[in-house]
């Protein structure tokens, strides 16, 4: 029953992974025509606009972050890779377990402290893109939700004895070759 949850819940974050880098695609896109269109504003017609530089910022925090949420439920974020390649296979996996740990809390402050980042500037205006100010914070916000979602499901993997999710997929959805 409990293997059965656990298959439940990979499929359900497999599609919370999925969406969150095909926005990290789309945003990637669209940094890439604002930029462009900037470029091409700058220096064929002469007039910057005042908007690009702001939204290819925000659209640059909605790529790292999906990215990066995803990264750490495929297991490419920071870990003790070198020092496990060392020791004894149980001390390696401790380690797995230390490592997932200290993403997961990273990803529960991310998500809180800039909550409260966004709390605080609700009633400011970008100046540039006329959007709310908390809008900067959301991206970091949904990061830091994200990547604690994904560390919960390695350790919740770690605890009943099974593998973490990068290492059960066949074929990754991101890969570093």
């Amino acid at each position: 029953m409990v293997q059965a949850a656990q298959r439940g819940l990979a499929a359900l974050l497999d599609g919370i992974c999925r969406a969150a880098l095909f926005i990290s695609g789309i945003a990637l896109l669209a940094m890439t025509g604002v930029v462009a269109y900037a470029v091409f504003g700058r220096f064929v017609l002469n007039d910057t606009p005042a908007w690009a530089e702001s939204a290819a910022m925000l659209l640059m925090a909605w790529v790292i972050m999906g990215a990066a949420a995803v990264g750490v439920r495929e297991g490419f974020h920071m870990g003790f890779d070198v020092l496990k390649a060392v020791l004894p296979a149980p001390i390696g996996r401790l380690f797995d377990v230390l490592s997932d740990l200290c993403i997961t809390a990273f990803g529960i402050g991310m998500a809180w402290f800039t909550a409260e980042l966004a709390l605080e500037v609700t009633d400011t205006t970008l100046p540039t893109l006329g959007l709310n100010g908390a809008v900067e914070y959301l991206p970091l916000m949904l990061g830091g939700v994200l990547i604690t979602l994904f560390g919960v499901e390695r350790l919740l993997a770690h605890a009943a004895g099974m593998q973490a999710p990068a290492d059960t997929h066949p074929t990754p959805i991101l890969t570093d070759a």
